[in-house]
């Protein structure tokens, strides 16, 4: 290979590397959240006192934090799977999470959490 070759080459890499030095690296930006939180014992539909055997905690969000996860967690639930009978809201569910969307309310997101264990569980009841 000639010297004027690896004169190119060589120019070519340092310019790469200088670019790609220059490229800023972009985080996630943490957001402002909206909601409120019940702690509990029993079950959602009880909503007995906690104790220190039976903790629960269901989060209700709102705002632009519950239309982030609404969009994120899409597709919406068909109709016959759906928690509301308006045919103008929309619901959709991953796992626990239960977001809905309607004219009247906006955006909620349900989650909870079983404190004792960590794990997730449903937030909400239809």
């Amino acid at each position: 290979m000639s010297l004027r070759r690896i004169g190119i080459l060589g120019a070519c890499a340092l310019m790469s590397l200088a670019q790609s030095a220059e490229r800023r690296v972009e985080t996630a930006e943490a957001k402002a959240l909206s909601g409120r939180y019940q702690m509990y014992g029993g079950s959602l539909a009880e909503m007995l006192p906690p104790t220190p055997d039976d903790r629960h905690v269901a989060f209700r969000f709102k705002g632009q934090a519950a239309r982030d996860l609404f969009n994120g967690i899409g597709p919406d639930m068909r109709r016959e799977h759906a928690c509301s009978g308006d045919p103008d809201d929309r619901e959709r569910r991953r796992g626990h999470l239960l977001c809905v969307y309607s004219k009247e309310s906006g955006y909620t997101c349900l989650l909870g959490l079983d404190l004792r264990t960590g794990r997730s569980e449903a937030g909400g009841i239809c």
